[in-house]
């Protein structure tokens, strides 16, 4: 059961404060590594809605049944209680924030329950300015490793972006992953329009995966000439019930003369998990040679094709094999999730150094540039991945890999432990 709703039962207390000078570290200087970290107590996803050019809504949905819940002294009802604290930017190089906000709450009622609540708070954020905004929810319950952070760009430079749209289900609540499933339908709301036409490009392609971190050939560029261009019917700045029946980029616009607007996705049926067998053998592309991964293509049984890989890379010991399985595969779904940009993230640069080398160590960001660090960073033994933020009208989230022919012994040495 889902449980979604913006009202929250209780609010202790809300405060935005102005910035306040302090000995933090400027943000690129400060190890985000957590970010990464795919076995924090919970996570929480984020979206930015501009209402006007002076404010921006910030909706936030967090997982209940991931909270801690204990006996409230007055009531004795079991109750979790939480803060969403936020930082805002100018960017990456900055040392302070130029606002901060805190909200606290509790909760009674859902206890015990599966659910996802969403709650929103107002921030201000001029045009046409960016800004960076760094989002911690904590759970006050919870003695140690109760804090979970994400940093979100906030993009007002031009109003098509994709922060002028919100996409939501029937109710009107907030949708907040950019892949839409088959069978789920969704509407779109935006400022920019009241009553007219909704354009769409849309795209079937079949994309590459990720080159080994050493490879000299260039990236075929995307080709954004459209394969059909349609449009839905905008009233009262909303659409109807939409949905994505074909596999493939939908890219949503106002103005079909500009490159900017709201890009959603359908990928492979079951994303971000593994679906079928077929969807296994994919990622297996990293750790194959041509040979090997056409034949597992070819195979008249994948799954078949599949166990059999992976219990000969675990000299026939199905408890290795299994063990194998589950870290590959975990980690196909963790670059899913962190990675996915206009195609699924196991396929892009930093979903494939994320599955072969495992979490970094440390991570740095600037704007527009994230470093990957595996080992300490002033050791010269340690390995070093420069990703670089690639701008295209789909996504915030595409960086391409800065690849060096000194990654070829670090890349055969990771391979190896995987096929023995």
């Amino acid at each position: 059961m889902q449980l979604i709703f913006i009202i929250i039962s209780f609010i202790l207390f809300i405060g935005v404060v102005p910035a306040q000078k302090s000995s933090k570290k400027k943000l690129f200087k400060t190890d985000l590594v957590s970010l990464y970290d795919e076995s924090r107590f919970t996570k929480f996803s984020a979206e930015i809605y501009h209402t006007s050019d002076d404010t921006s809504t910030v909706y936030v949905a967090i997982n209940l049944s991931d909270l801690t819940y204990l006996p409230d002294m007055q009531s004795g009802t079991q109750m979790a209680r939480f803060k969403i604290y936020y930082e805002l930017f100018n960017n990456y190089e900055a040392k302070e924030p130029i606002d901060t906000g805190s909200f606290f709450y509790t909760d009674d009622q859902y206890y015990n329950l599966e659910g996802e609540m969403t709650i929103n708070f107002d921030i201000s954020a001029q045009s046409p300015n960016n800004y960076l905004i760094n989002i911690t929810l904590t759970d006050l319950n919870r003695k140690q490793d109760n804090d979970v952070f994400r940093f979100y760009n906030i993009v007002k430079s031009n109003k098509y972006t994709a922060q002028n749209f919100l996409v939501t289900d029937n109710d009107g609540y907030p949708i907040f992953e950019k892949n839409i499933k088959p069978g789920q339908y969704f509407k779109i709301q935006s400022s920019l329009i009241d009553s007219g036409q909704l354009y769409i490009r849309y795209y079937n392609r079949e994309l590459q995966v990720a080159k080994t971190p050493f490879s000299t050939d260039k990236n075929v560029s995307f080709k954004f000439d459209p394969d059909s261009i349609y449009s839905v019917v905008v009233k009262n700045g909303v659409t109807d019930l939409l949905e994505l029946p074909y596999h493939g980029i939908y890219h949503f616009q106002t103005n079909i003369a500009q490159t900017n607007g709201l890009a959603l996705f359908h990928f492979d049926n079951g994303f971000p998990d593994i679906g079928t067998p077929l969807q296994a053998i994919l990622p297996l592309r990293y750790l194959t040679t041509q040979k090997e991964y056409d034949a597992l293509i070819d195979a008249e049984e994948h799954k078949a094709a599949v166990d059999n890989f992976w219990l000969k890379r675990a000299t026939y010991q199905p408890e290795r094999a299994k063990n194998m399985i589950s870290r590959y595969y975990q980690r196909v779904w963790d670059a899913n999730m962190l990675f996915s940009s206009y195609q699924e993230g196991w396929k892009t640069d930093r979903g494939l150094i994320y599955i072969i080398y495992g979490p970094p160590s440390e991570v740095y960001r600037k704007t527009g540039e994230e470093e990957w660090i595996y080992g300490e960073r002033n050791n010269p033994l340690s390995i070093k991945f420069y990703f670089y933020n690639i701008e295209n009208p789909f996504t915030l989230n595409d960086y391409s890999l800065n690849r060096q022919p000194t990654y070829k012994t670090s890349w055969y040495i990771a391979i190896e432990n995987w096929r023995r």
